[in-house]
């Protein structure tokens, strides 16, 4: 695994445009990811902030699809910000890929702004996906698993046309599913949001020592974790280390480009 500042055409690469958790870091967007690969570029989440990052980084026009893991609002609520570029440029419609409660959440967010409720079909084309229900996205094959959370999310195994492969964890508990998902990929994106696990109660996502489980176990080539609090993140890096000392891990940092692969 290598990382780049350019990365290249004929690569499978990784750009961070947000890794903020629910409460954004200062300046940074919430979930947001550009994956590119051979004339194939996917928005993976569409969080707060994410179209800004996208037009500093990238641009609406190259993208080919946008994957949304769940729908709670660090994770879609740009897909507002998204829509007006659309419509407002005369773009395409772009295929919008869902969990399955997601076309009717879109359709309440639109009813909340006292729009009509097919608000975002001007820009968007919606595909529901889940769990046995994988999709192709040009150079991009993905393999959804339901992840543990408090409302229907999915982690994905992406594999491009090359056999190259990124797992993301969406947010989530630790679960075993995730270690046979992540099993020997490239790279791993994984959450870190808790600082520690709490004394009791339902819990929905991952300390930095649970996610480096996960690595430890899995055995990716390259583990970032993401979705983490900025005041906390030389503290997560150090404790996700301590408890996987051989895995290769670092954090997702807004801008940087991760070759898978290479």
């Amino acid at each position: 695994m290598t990382d780049d500042t350019t990365g290249d055409t004929t690569d499978f690469s990784l750009q961070i445009l947000g890794a903020s958790c629910a409460v954004p870091n200062p300046d940074q967007a919430t979930s947001a990811y550009l994956l590119r690969a051979r004339g194939t570029a996917v928005l993976l989440e569409c969080g707060h902030g994410a179209v800004g990052k996208l037009l500093k980084y990238g641009s609406p026009e190259e993208l080919t699809a946008i994957v949304v893991s769940h729908m709670h609002p660090d994770h879609f609520f740009d897909l507002v910000a998204l829509r007006n570029y659309v419509f407002c440029h005369g773009l395409p419609k772009l295929p919008l890929f869902l969990p399955a409660n997601g076309s009717e959440i879109l359709r309440g967010v639109a009813g909340g702004m006292h729009l009509a409720e097919d608000y975002f079909d001007a820009a968007f084309t919606t595909h529901a996906y889940g769990e046995k229900l994988p999709f192709t996205i040009g150079a991009l094959a993905f393999e959804p698993v339901t992840a543990v959370h408090n409302t229907v999310a999915n982690a994905l195994r992406i594999t491009d046309d090359a056999g190259r492969t990124l797992v993301f964890s969406s947010d989530t508990a630790h679960f075993e599913g995730l270690v046979r998902l992540a099993d020997h990929c490239d790279l791993l994106l994984i959450e870190a949001t808790s600082v520690t696990a709490p004394a009791s109660g339902e819990h929905w996502h991952m300390t930095p020592a649970q996610a480096a489980d996960i690595a430890r176990r899995a055995e990716p080539r390259r583990t970032l974790l993401t979705h983490y609090d900025a005041r906390h993140a030389a503290a997560s890096l150090a404790a996700a280390t301590a408890a996987a000392p051989a895995a290769d891990l670092g954090l997702a940092t807004e801008g940087d480009i991760h070759v898978i692969g290479a």
